[in-house]
């Protein structure tokens, strides 16, 4: 039993990773420069890819043979799942992760059609070509080598949820204390205290989501990030390694 959830786990992992593989190549394309935070975790992984791959693999395996119903399930299947995330995450930790309300034919922002077609096409070469092959490669890895492995990223992968959760919780500040009222240096205290923590994880995290929606709360946020990581990086040149306050 735990054997085949390993397997089953280092599947996952292996989607997870070619996600974040494909997001750095087609936001660095865009961005015409190399991009390297991507997602919501910290390691080269992006769950949900390895969640819509494994539903999308394993129910819709029987419709190898029938393109058409293949690609329109895909679509269903992972624009539903895309949907729900970005729902079910906004409503968590009071943020946007992700708007393509400037893209034709979106759904409140939160998925388009575009993405949608590119779903359909992937999905095709997922449970057709490149599942089979995936699946190959795991079983010949020798069982022992399964458990060492896959307890060893198993771990990781769950210091990795639990740190980049840890420090969203701090991205949220309060923001029902600041909505309807004047509480500027109250605001800054406490984004200092979230910055001041995490700087290097806050900043990967807003580089990852660069479009992320947090009323007005995240401009005053990342304002003082860039703020504190030029004065440390002035202290560091100056010797001086005392914290910013």
């Amino acid at each position: 039993m735990i054997y085949n959830f390993l397997r089953m786990f280092l599947l996952f992992i292996l989607y997870s990773t070619i996600g974040y593989i494909t997001e750095i190549i087609s936001v660095s394309s865009k961005e015409k420069r190399l991009v390297l935070s991507r997602g919501y975790l910290i390691g080269p992984w992006i769950p949900i890819y390895g969640v819509g791959t494994l539903l999308t693999t394993t129910i819709l395996d029987k419709y190898k043979k029938d393109m058409i119903a293949l690609f329109i399930m895909s679509i269903v299947i992972c624009i539903i799942l895309e949907y729900m995330t970005s729902l079910v995450m906004e409503k968590i930790f009071k943020l946007r992760w992700w708007d393509y309300s400037d893209r034709k034919f979106n759904i409140n922002g939160r998925v388009c059609l575009e993405n949608g077609l590119i779903f359909g096409f992937g999905g095709i070469l997922i449970v057709k070509f490149i599942n089979p092959l995936l699946i190959s490669f795991i079983n010949s890895i020798p069982m022992i080598n399964i458990y060492l492995i896959g307890t060893i990223i198993l771990i990781a992968f769950i210091i990795d949820l639990v740190e980049s959760t840890y420090i969203i919780y701090k991205l949220k500040i309060n923001v029902d204390k600041y909505t309807n009222k004047d509480s500027t240096m109250e605001l800054k205290q406490d984004i200092m205290k979230a910055i001041n923590k995490n700087v290097t994880l806050t900043s990967r995290l807003i580089d990852a989501f660069p479009n992320i929606k947090y009323t007005n709360i995240l401009k005053d946020f990342n304002r003082e990030l860039k703020r504190i990581k030029k004065k440390r990086k002035e202290g560091k040149k100056s010797g001086n390694k005392k914290r910013y306050k």
